[in-house]
């Protein structure tokens, strides 16, 4: 090709030399024309008809449609369902066991709207010995609730499933703990100090 012949840009529409891959413009990439092209009246004709108000809106709007067609087939997701972020809670804290220190099959809860709450028995084994000032089990819970809450602040969309809350289920209903994004905001053991 030689020097002096030119080309339109298919992007901004100014004249950029015949022989260049990218707009000197705007930067973007050029179709590769050979000679003979070039005179082709046919490429002509497209070439100026996307340059035209009516050729920019459909390269848009075909542009657009491309985007949301990706999109939707990688649509964001909020991560796990409430059952398996509550089954891995089960696992992390008290081993899927029946029998724990917090008594008979703690309850996870976790609801997207208002967080995750752990349901344990308040005449369980870890908070006698906290009342007795022996508060090593419950601290040890507390931690491993702190470091799991400080966890799912960075891995869920849902910031909600790092607000955690703990319950005493015997009788009634008493909060034990509060912990939103790796920060308690309230510990019963504060109290037994």
């Amino acid at each position: 090709m030689s020097e002096n012949k030119t080309k339109v840009c298919v992007m901004c529409g100014k004249t950029i030399p015949a022989y260049a891959n990218f707009c000197p413009y705007c930067g973007a990439k050029q179709p590769w024309l050979e000679e003979d092209e070039i005179k082709n009246t046919r490429v002509e004709r497209i070439v100026e008809w996307r340059q035209t108000p009516l050729g920019r809106l459909t390269t848009l709007i075909i542009a657009f449609l491309i985007v949301m067609v990706f999109a939707a087939s990688c649509r964001l997701q909020d991560g796990p369902g409430h059952k398996t972020v509550g089954r891995e809670l089960n696992q992390y804290l008290f081993n899927s066991q029946p029998k724990t220190p917090f008594g008979h099959k703690p309850k996870i809860d976790v609801d997207k709207n208002k967080g995750v709450t752990i349901t344990i028995s308040k005449s369980s084994k870890a908070v006698k010995d906290l009342k007795k000032g022996k508060p090593a089990t419950w601290n040890r819970f507390v931690s491993k609730i702190q470091n799991r809450s400080k966890a799912f602040k960075h891995v869920y969309a849902n910031q909600l499933f790092s607000k955690f809350k703990v319950t005493a289920k015997d009788g009634k209903k008493q909060t034990l703990l509060k912990v939103d994004q790796g920060k308690i905001k309230y510990n019963i053991a504060d109290k037994y100090q």
